[in-house]
């Protein structure tokens, strides 16, 4: 997916919770876990550049340091995810936060996350994780080994990943007790399955899935490391 984030090109960008992945324009990267455990990331941690190691609600870093803050899937983790955004404001003039949807966690059901994202409005509205699992892993197979799911799924970001941009203090970040989907309202449900690619851009993407899944991770990441992207 093209991720909607435009760190400026000059000045210090921050990526916290880079795991196996970071993005090639961050500068520091901080990460809580070291080791072995890959359990919470997709593979081994990459320590390719200035690495800290530190807890997010409390970023060992001065007022400002930073023009910009990459958080790719890490805001679901955070014990207190309002300390963990307040920490963002002080130390980085702007940012950009993506987490799995809520409905994507619920297909999906990572057990070491801890909440549902959604964004209403400009707002990040966060509400615990609910126990089940129904699905088990298969839908991580169907995007792993099936073209057509992953062209799917690649299809309608919107519907499975939730992306902020925010510059100075207009990151806003709420704990609610329920879910904020209206899935009984026909007109925010037509509005969340429009589609978001042109007939030509369909077309694309449905050749790239098929090329994309035909290759392994290992050789993902080799690509998305020749092309500087993060996500192939």
């Amino acid at each position: 997916m093209k991720q909607k984030l435009n760190p400026p090109a000059t000045g210090l960008v921050l990526e916290i919770g880079s795991g196996d992945n970071p993005n090639p324009r961050s500068n520091v990267l901080v990460d809580r876990f070291l080791g072995a455990d890959n359990r919470e990331r997709g593979g081994d941690l990459v320590v390719d550049r200035p690495f800290v190691v530190a807890d997010a609600h409390q970023l060992p870093f001065k007022d400002g340091a930073f023009a910009y803050a990459i958080c790719s899937h890490i805001l679901e983790h955070m014990d207190n995810p309002a300390r963990f955004a307040a920490e963002l404001r002080r130390t980085c003039a702007a940012g950009y936060i993506q987490s799995p949807s809520e409905i994507a966690e619920r297909l999906f059901h990572w057990s070491f996350h801890r909440w549902y994202v959604n964004l209403v409005g400009n707002t990040l509205v966060l509400h615990p994780k609910e126990p089940d699992e129904p699905f088990g892993e298969l839908f991580d197979y169907l995007y792993e080994y099936n073209p057509a799911y992953y062209f799917f799924q690649r299809s309608m970001p919107d519907l499975f990943w939730v992306e902020r941009e925010w510059h100075g203090d207009d990151l806003k970040v709420e704990v609610h007790e329920f879910s904020p989907l209206p899935l009984n309202d026909p007109a925010a449900l037509r509005a969340l399955v429009t589609p978001r690619y042109s007939p030509f851009g369909l077309v694309g993407l449905f050749f790239g899935a098929l090329a994309t899944r035909a290759l392994r991770s290992d050789a993902r990441k080799l690509l998305r490391r020749f092309i500087g992207k993060s996500y192939v």
